[in-house]
């Protein structure tokens, strides 16, 4: 598995889920299943990525220095209210609006 050559443009192009390594990763990090459970939030159509990310934040316990929120692999602006992604990248389609969300590594 290890001499497999990510895809330069495209790296999340052979990504594929692992139940056995998610497995072994819940048994090692104890509730982590429980708080990757709860990451599901509701929000007004005024609040803004930065009002997101706090909350987000203070569920998996992370500074918010370290966390970004995403659409589509492209990072949010903090200014940017909920109704503003609806519009410009959700229109027409089912809800609820889906954000990923990923945490940058502590630089040592």
């Amino acid at each position: 598995m290890c001499n497999i050559k990510i895809h330069e443009t495209q790296p999340l192009l052979n990504l594929k889920l692992d139940r056995v390594m998610q497995d072994i990763v819940y048994k090692l990090v104890p509730g982590l299943q429980d708080i990757l459970a709860k990451t599901r939030i509701k929000a007004s159509c005024r609040a803004e990525v930065r009002h997101l990310r706090r909350v987000l934040c203070h569920r998996l316990m992370l500074n918010p220095q370290h966390v970004q929120l995403l659409f589509d692999n492209e990072i949010l602006p903090d200014h940017m209210t909920m109704k503003q992604i609806w519009l410009s990248r959700w229109f027409g389609k089912p809800s609820p609006l889906l954000l990923q969300y990923s945490v940058k590594e502590k630089r040592r």
